[in-house]
């Protein structure tokens, strides 16, 4: 997010609510107004925190709101279970697949962990992880290690 000015305004933002108000731009070049149609802004944004500045309500007054959750435990495992039996299911021994459940255990502990301990900040605001980046770090040690049980 850009950087919040004195008075609160943040330009890239100013700019967008400038477009979604009065359905275009000014072009740089000639200093005229160029109406825009047809078009339609589809935006998403992170709660504050971490780097992410707070979007003013002259900006979010234009969109419908859809506040997501934070998916819990239970989810979580079902949703990188299903993945990970999918991936185990072609190519790997059953001693292999019999550790599915030991891995998502694992996996989700890990992610859980990193999500608490390294939160986002504006100095390392790329602290940003989700369960995908945690499930590619096992599909490659899978890929290059064998695995003896």
């Amino acid at each position: 997010m850009p950087a919040t000015e004195t008075y609160g305004a943040q330009p890239p933002i100013e700019l967008l609510r400038l477009f979604i108000d009065l359905k275009g731009l000014y072009d740089r070049d000639e200093w005229l107004w160029q109406d825009v149609e047809d078009t339609t802004l589809v935006a998403a944004a992170a709660p504050p925190g971490g780097g992410r500045s707070p979007l003013t309500m002259r900006f979010t007054r234009h969109f419908n709101m859809f506040c997501v959750p934070v998916a819990d435990r239970a989810t979580l495992s079902k949703i990188f279970g299903s993945i990970l039996q999918g991936f185990l299911k072609v190519g790997f021994q059953d001693t292999v697949q019999k550790l599915e459940q030991c891995l998502v255990d694992s996996t989700i502990e890990i992610y859980s962990r990193i999500a608490e301990e390294l939160r986002p900040t504006p100095a390392k605001f790329h602290y940003l992880f989700n369960l995908r980046d945690v499930s590619k770090v096992f599909q490659g040690v899978l890929m290059t290690k064998p695995i003896s049980v």
